[in-house]
């Protein structure tokens, strides 16, 4: 069968093509967003079969790509709360969580009963997964025991007949953004009741900050300056999850440059609430790491949010405004330059949806 290739298509384009895929067997050349690979739909054993024959390793162990962390509710697949807590935060991206399903239609690529989920970061394999209907069964491009192929050109020139089918997302396939992914295992104890993780693979995304986001999500504040709103946001909540003994931690920071102290209003109204460190506060400006390490970004401002999706759209789906995450629309209006009086309001809106916020994080009723 002559190999049809796909450039970056429009939407209808791909339609087109996907609609000869669901119905033959098919090895896709396709891009993660960060690796090259070789897939085929879940479903068609046969290809998944010729693939590991190919590479000459055991089909299982492979990892199943879905277009987003809503198609496990789509389809009847249970997700531990702490292990989703981690796919909000991480997906899109560069890792794949292992774990036990229970279903068996993921038993041909399974290890010990557990299957491994990835959200890809390519913006346009996520599309053609959504418009194929069902997951993309994906592996490196190599022969078992050597590194995976990262150069397209030596893949075109030397595994060519792998393929029946390529899914570029630029002209000429070229990028400079190629890493490995990290392969993580979930583990739950029926015993002690106890929750793990292992490190299968470690790539891109540390095993380490992985193992501190599982531990203790965190919940990252945002306002313009960092130096009213969201510190009082960041030190409040601190204070109430602490006496409420859960498991979160919590930051804050600003779109402008840092290395200022608090608002002295802010100060005061923090103080009198018994958080004495309010007046050690010195604000700091957002960066990609913060952004990478953070299970929810909650800003002030809707103009705000939007500043931070354009600037981190691989995480759009994790920045919000504290009041929609809250229910409700709008800004949490800005007090500088007011008198206190502002701030007092200010203070008691942000309290009221800190209050929201932790319940619906107690209820498990964080959906992204």
């Amino acid at each position: 069968m002559k190999r049809k290739t796909l450039i970056n298509p429009g939407l209808r384009k791909l339609r087109r093509r996907v609609a000869k895929l669901k119905i033959q067997s098919s090895k896709m050349l396709h891009f993660t967003g960060n690796m090259w690979g070789i897939g085929a739909r879940l479903s068609d054993e046969a290809a998944i079969d010729e693939i590991s024959r190919l590479k000459r390793r055991s089909k299982n162990g492979m990892v199943v790509l879905i277009y987003d962390i809503a198609w496990f509710e789509e389809n009847g697949v249970v997700v531990p709360p702490r292990l989703y807590r981690l796919m909000q935060q991480y997906y899109p991206g560069n890792i794949s969580f292992a774990f036990e399903t229970g279903q068996d239609r993921f038993e041909h690529i399974s290890v010990e009963n557990k299957t491994a989920f990835r959200v890809p970061g390519d913006p346009l394999l996520r599309l053609f997964i959504q418009e194929l209907g069902e997951p993309m069964v994906s592996t490196s491009i190599n022969y078992s025991g050597l590194p995976a192929e990262e150069d397209i050109q030596r893949i075109e020139r030397n595994y060519s007949s792998w393929f029946d089918f390529a899914l570029y997302p630029n002209k000429g396939g070229a990028h400079d953004d190629i890493s490995h992914s990290t392969l993580i295992e979930y583990n739950y104890n029926e015993i002690n009741k106890e929750e793990t993780l292992n490190c299968i693979r470690e790539g891109s995304v540390p095993f380490h900050e992985v193992k501190k986001s599982f531990a203790r999500p965190m919940v990252m504040f945002v306002c313009t300056a960092n130096i009213c709103r969201s510190p009082i946001a960041e030190k409040l909540f601190r204070q109430k999850v602490e006496q409420q003994e859960l498991a979160i931690d919590t930051d804050s920071s600003g779109l402008m440059q840092g290395g200022h102290l608090i608002s002295l209003s802010s100060m005061q109204l923090l103080m009198a609430r018994g958080i004495l460190e309010a007046q050690e506060h010195v604000s700091k400006q957002i960066t990609p790491e913060m952004v990478d390490s953070s299970w929810l970004v909650l800003t002030m401002e809707v103009r705000q949010r939007d500043i931070l999706r354009e600037s981190y759209p691989q995480h759009a789906r994790k920045i919000l405004t504290l009041n929609e995450i809250t229910g409700y629309s709008g800004d949490v209006e800005d007090p500088y330059g007011y008198e206190k009086p502002r701030y007092e309001e200010t203070f008691e809106i942000i309290e009221d949806r800190l209050d929201i916020l932790i319940n619906k994080i107690k209820n498990e009723e964080i959906l992204l």
